[in-house]
């Protein structure tokens, strides 16, 4: 190889490290604002790093990790997701039951809207990272979106519901929303599924015969789910599946 040649591969080697090194391992965005870091950061230095303002509501902020690899398995998810609501559709259409495939459908079409990112399920105040270290792990490489705004003063809904959201009222219980609602053909009167900012979704038992008090954090929401007793057995699971997509449904604050 001349001389000429070894340069030039030198030249393009160099290059390609510059270019790799100019590459943040990790990208967070923010409100269309993005912070790069060139090394895998922790998430303390993250929250931290956007922690700009006394009026975030850090309680109820989400990490969605958005890289290609995440996204498409969620796509997948929800595809799947779709086609066995179709089957649940078609099977009402077939009973001659025209309410509860619209039911089916209002869903399908809400599923079908959404916009998805891996939900990384971490607990974001700032406090509480810097405070422990269990809290404040490493970020893998990757693109990240952190959603965190205000106090919400909404509380989002899902599922067999016509509204999308009604004020996010202090000190109450979830049942005394249902009432203020309008619960769609087939959906459960007797419990609901709360999905908080943070930790594991719990079901909230609302009928009056199994009612028990348990409030709704700011940050939560809520999803109606079907009556159990309305789906065929082998859909006896679908409300688990629509819940389990809408944990990566990513929040507008």
């Amino acid at each position: 190889m001349s001389r000429l040649s070894c340069f030039g591969l030198a030249v393009w080697i160099i290059s390609i490290s510059i270019a790799k090194a100019a590459t943040p391992v990790v990208l967070v965005e923010h409100q269309g604002k993005y912070q790069g870091y060139f090394e895998q950061p922790r998430l303390g230095l993250v929250v931290y790093q956007f922690n700009t303002s006394a009026s975030l509501y850090w309680p109820a902020a989400k990490l969605f990790k958005t890289d290609a690899e995440t996204t498409l398995k969620l796509e997948q998810q929800r595809t799947a997701l779709l086609n066995r609501l179709a089957a649940l559709k078609h099977e009402f259409q077939q009973d001659s039951d025209p309410a509860l495939a619209a039911s089916v459908e209002k869903i399908e079409k809400d599923i079908a809207s959404w916009e998805l990112a891996g939900n990384m399920n971490l607990p974001l105040d700032p406090d509480s990272v810097r405070a422990k270290k269990s809290l404040n792990p490493l970020l893998a490489a990757g693109q990240y979106t952190l959603r965190v705004g205000t106090r919400p003063t909404e509380l989002p809904m899902q599922g067999l519901v016509a509204e999308y959201k009604m004020p996010l009222r202090n000190a109450v219980s979830v049942d005394s929303y249902l009432g203020s609602i309008s619960i769609l053909e087939g959906g459960s009167h007797s419990f609901v599924y709360v999905i908080p900012a943070f930790g594991e979704f719990y079901i909230a038992k609302t009928g009056l015969w199994n009612k028990s008090y348990q409030e709704v954090s700011p940050g939560s929401l809520l999803f109606i789910p079907f009556e159990q007793r309305h789906l065929p057995s082998e859909f006896s699971d679908i409300n688990e599946q629509i819940v389990e997509l809408l944990l990566h449904k990513v929040v507008t604050q």
